[in-house]
């Protein structure tokens, strides 16, 4: 598969394919936002298809590697903070780039985390 190509991930829903880019720009909010989660969540929108990009990187580097990363790792290689890769990440494992390796490993606080890696 060409480098291009595997930037991108066929899907199937209903019977049809569509294809859905890595890099592509989403954010979320929660149904009951505030107006002020909504503008930040508009100043980052340009931004966010990069960072779901070094992201999902990060990852298919670290599945190689070390079976895959917990988002602390990759808050700390990327330096990134938790509220700009917790939710690139979930975007990856909705499109389904990514997924829970079903391993664990301690944080620096020394609680369990999932640690995450690519298909």
């Amino acid at each position: 598969m060409s480098e291009q190509l595997a930037m991108f991930e066929v899907q199937r829903v209903l019977g049809m394919a569509r294809i859905i880019p890595i890099e592509r720009n989403v954010v979320s909010l929660a149904n009951n936002h505030q107006v002020s989660s909504a503008r930040a969540a508009e100043r980052a929108l340009p931004r966010s298809g990069t960072q779901r990009a070094r992201v999902y990187e990060y990852l298919q580097y670290c599945t190689d590697m070390f079976g895959g990363a917990t988002d602390e790792e990759i808050q700390t290689a990327l330096d990134m903070s938790g509220n700009t890769v917790r939710p690139r990440r979930i975007s990856l494992v909705a499109d389904g780039f990514v997924v829970d390796s079903g391993l664990t490993r301690k944080t620096v606080g020394g609680n369990d985390a999932i640690v995450w890696r690519t298909k």
